[in-house]
């Protein structure tokens, strides 16, 4: 990839939690834009706004607007998963083993979101370092290394990128402070992630979540519930296990099946259902994208313990589409 496409904008701090719901994890981090904030270098160099994004619509797991309502995009932090704030299991494909009444009881068990320990201390931990830079809306510039629209809006319709703040990449800070774990995909280039690895290296010496990391993917906590705006966070209360954040999700997604008496099969099966896609790092960044052997999240799962670091595995990227107003595919910047 030689171009980039960079976007102008603002971050609004009371949207973190506790405040608001917004959380230190990729889907979160709101960017408010305005219609001229978009700029696109071919050649990596020389930029010239562009309006690509300008009414257009994402088509992946759903169809959404890339500019919201309120003029802005969501952004996924690049290469990092932070503890999940809160989180919920997608609602259930039709399927032929669940009935009407066992989809009622997954919707009851569901309703409730679900946290990891760390993930508020990491959600306080990015708002107060955002507060430094102002206090309440602070100026922003996210970055994305693509050539074509679709490279840079992910299957969920948020923007995939490094988001800077007065030469502060944040995505390497949160590595780099320990608050979030590297969690690599398919799109990225070898550079981003030998960079997040560097970072890495620092964060974990920091003490924060890598001294939690958990491999048991039998353990779950009831009780981590999001407690929803204006809670009061207590840090020695937010210390325990934390599973790899992708695991986690799809942990959830199961015990959610298993309340509702879905499924009583192990979760490695589960697992197994689901057929994540991803490479092994090493691997990847010797071979590549297309050389590098294709593997599954359920191969390293042995006796209930997950065999392998987040920054281990690089996951491939889900197919995603841009397309204007009429469903016609967006090509160029």
């Amino acid at each position: 990839m030689t171009g980039i496409l960079k976007v102008e904008g603002t971050i609004d701090l009371t949207q973190f939690w506790p405040t608001g719901s917004s959380d230190a994890d990729t889907t979160k981090i709101k960017v408010t834009v305005a219609r001229d904030s978009f700029s696109f270098a071919a050649d990596g160099k020389t930029f010239r706004p562009t309006r690509a994004l300008v009414g257009a619509f994402s088509v992946g797991t759903g169809r959404r607007a890339v500019i919201d309502a309120k003029n802005r995009i969501t952004v996924r932090l690049q290469g990092i998963d932070a503890p999940e704030l809160h989180f919920k299991a997608p609602a259930l494909r039709r399927r032929p083993d669940v009935d009407d009444v066992r989809r009622a009881a997954f919707n009851r068990a569901n309703k409730a979101e679900r946290r990891q320990y760390w993930a508020e201390t990491a959600t306080l931990a990015l708002s107060a370092k955002l507060a430094t830079f102002a206090e309440e809306i602070v100026p922003c510039t996210m970055l994305s290394l693509v050539d074509y629209p679709y490279e840079v809006v992910d299957t969920y319709g948020r923007l995939v990128g490094t988001v800077e703040v007065q030469g502060l990449e944040l995505n390497r800070w949160l590595v780099t402070e320990g608050w979030a774990f590297p969690t690599f995909y398919s799109s990225m280039s070898s550079d981003e992630i030998e960079g997040l690895l560097t970072a890495m290296r620092t964060g974990r010496r920091k003490r924060r979540i890598w001294p939690s990391y958990s491999t048991d993917v039998n353990a779950f906590d009831e009780m981590l519930i999001y407690r929803g705006a204006s809670a009061e966070h207590d840090p020695a209360a937010d210390r325990g296990p934390v599973l790899m954040p992708k695991l986690y999700r799809r942990q959830v997604a199961y015990r959610m099946e298993r309340a509702a008496r879905i499924t009583r099969r192990p979760f490695v099966d589960y697992l197994q259902r689901s057929a994540d896609s991803c490479f092994l790092t090493d691997d990847f960044l010797e071979n590549g994208v297309h050389s590098a052997e294709a593997r599954h999240l359920h191969e390293f799962v042995e006796d209930g313990d997950f065999t392998l670091q987040p920054q281990e595995l690089v996951f491939r990227e889900k197919p995603s589409s841009v397309v204007d107003g009429q469903g016609n595919r967006i090509e160029v910047f």
